[in-house]
């Protein structure tokens, strides 16, 4: 299941007695994990956290934006229940978003961090964060003292963070053991195309690595959000395979995936339970008609190779099978006009794909098919290949690995046909995804 078995989770398949030991090797991938209501008379609990287990998850990072409510305190304990069971752990994310009081935050950090499934990190719990930055160094090093933890925040909102990194890790350096950047998982919003970039991220990890602070960096797939009195749209045509490469080339100490489940902005992995969301996301996250977990063989892929010490995805190999590869596209075209949309010009008519061969691979390519029409033919090799073929058309979408014979070996087809019209008032920008099978 995993490439490289960090010595506790080896040791948690040994027997319960082990369930507290410390997670002391780097290299780590989390999940960011939206808490929210999940039915205890349901096995949604575990369903989740089987799921990361599959896909080479060490730890949910639980997003908490409401520590005293009764459903945050009950998710969280189904979660640590059953997370007690497996190889799997824990940790909060507090989300100052939905909650700026860190007083609310520790109290639930409190009822937890002696779990046998709380993860530690050099005999410490961990704790991270969304945001935070406001919240300045003083409050976050008396928060880390008093509690021996250690600690990743999200402190973006400091001006310092981006604009002179060194100067930051100058004030914050005895609050903090490292740091967690989250807005650099996507490109800008933006009106025209544009790529995820990794500058930022450079500048801030060689600062940490300077003072000696561990640096975690999001990968992600896109952002649209189409709730709250707000709509927008963060590019996601060739986001997710691009942030691997950049991540793979940093080499960070860990690595967040965002989001195993939140449907509010659409960059869930895994299945995102009705019974916490409201109407108006499930009109465009829902997970049971617009799945992800087609992504999850190709991130399984880069988790492998992550914790393998791989520097570049021409070292990703499958993480079981022949192959692993996604197809992804929006189910309308650019032309579809239903909302005011921040971002829509970033967006491109295009089919979008990613495969990981294994080594030794030749002779292989992708066939891009879109409304009927074949939009291109183009060589794959071993490791990850990743396109955005434009052209997007109405109708079905498919994709399909050819051998050198110009057998196909493998296909990805689309369960929903493509269109230029709203459907409820809105054009629906999140993706909709295929593993090849």
């Amino acid at each position: 299941m995993y490439s490289k078995l960090n010595s506790v989770l080896a040791l948690l398949l040994a027997g319960s007695a082990l369930l507290t030991q410390s997670i002391v090797e780097s290299k780590l991938v989390f999940a960011h994990y939206m808490v929210g209501t999940v039915d205890a008379n349901t096995n949604h609990a575990k369903l989740d956290i089987d799921g990361a287990i599959n896909v080479g998850f060490d730890a949910f990072a639980l997003n908490v934006g409401n520590p005293t409510a009764d459903w945050a305190i009950n998710t969280a304990q189904q979660l640590f229940d059953y997370a007690s069971t497996k190889p799997f752990k824990l940790f909060f994310s507090f989300d100052f978003y939905g909650n700026g009081d860190i007083s609310q935050h520790q109290a639930l950090f409190t009822q937890f961090k002696d779990h046998a499934a709380y993860l530690k990190y050099n005999n410490l719990p961990v704790v991270s964060s969304y945001s935070g930055g406001s919240v300045g160094p003083d409050t976050w090093k008396n928060f880390k003292n008093t509690n021996n933890v250690y600690l990743i925040p999200n402190p973006e909102a400091d001006g310092n963070y981006y604009n002179n990194p060194s100067a930051f890790f100058q004030s914050w350096g005895d609050a903090i053991d490292g740091v967690f950047t989250w807005e650099t998982s996507w490109p800008d919003t933006s009106d025209r195309p544009v790529n995820v970039s990794s500058t930022k991220d450079q500048a801030i990890k060689s600062a940490a690595d300077a003072a000696g602070k561990a640096y975690m960096m999001g990968l992600s797939t896109l952002q649209y959000k189409h709730c709250c009195g707000d709509s927008w749209y963060r590019a996601g045509e060739t986001t997710l395979p691009e942030r691997m490469e950049q991540i793979l080339s940093l080499s960070p100490d860990f690595t967040e995936v965002i989001t195993w489940n939140d449907a509010g902005e659409s960059h869930y992995i895994g299945p995102c339970w009705a019974e916490g969301l409201t109407s108006e996301i499930l009109q465009y996250g829902n997970s049971d008609t617009i799945p992800h977990d087609g992504w999850q063989p190709l991130i399984a892929s880069f988790i492998d190779a992550f914790k393998a010490g791989a520097t570049s995805v021409g070292s990703m190999t499958p993480h079981s099978g022949a192959f692993a590869g996604t197809m992804w596209y929006r189910g309308v075209l650019t032309s579809c006009n239903g909302d005011s949309l921040r971002g829509s010009g970033a967006a491109v008519d295009a089919v979008n794909y990613a495969v990981v061969l294994p080594k030794g691979s030749s002779g292989m390519s992708i066939r891009v098919t879109s409304g009927g029409q074949v939009l291109a033919t183009q060589a794959v090799s071993a490791g990850l290949n990743y396109r955005s073929v434009s052209g997007l058309k109405k109708g079905a979408q498919k994709i399909e690995l050819v051998n050198g014979s110009g057998q196909v070996v493998a296909s990805a087809s689309s369960k929903v046909d493509v269109s230029d019209s709203p459907t409820n008032g809105f054009c629906n920008f999140n993706y909709y995804v295929a593993g090849l099978q």
